[in-house]
């Protein structure tokens, strides 16, 4: 632990302690968490499952848009497309890492 305080393992924001014993709790995304010395033992984070759903959703559409431009061949705006990959990136990058937290909010 850092001479100031906790660091939020979402956001990298800074914990308070909280009334309940072993939880402390981010001043910026307002993520709790559960430590046992300095092991992480659980998270509740805020929306967490419908953040994920969203996520989800804007894959499949952004994989529906891909699609559609790929398949019209020779006419396709490649930038388009280039940016639609780029965005799909994006929203597969946050979901890979908010869903490295499942074990952790499964525990809460």
């Amino acid at each position: 632990m850092d001479e100031e305080g906790r660091r939020c393992p979402l956001c990298n924001g800074w914990m308070q302690e909280t009334e309940e014993e072993l939880v402390w709790e981010c001043s910026h995304c307002r993520t709790a968490a559960r430590f046992e010395g300095e092991e992480l033992l659980a998270l509740k984070i805020p929306n967490y499952h419908l953040r994920l759903e969203e996520l989800g959703k804007e894959n499949a559409e952004l994989l529906s848009l891909i699609e559609a431009e790929s398949g019209k061949g020779a006419g396709r705006d490649m930038r388009a497309l280039r940016s639609l990959h780029m965005e799909r990136q994006r929203v597969l990058s946050e979901y890979s890492f908010m869903s490295y937290f499942q074990q952790f909010v499964d525990r809460w």
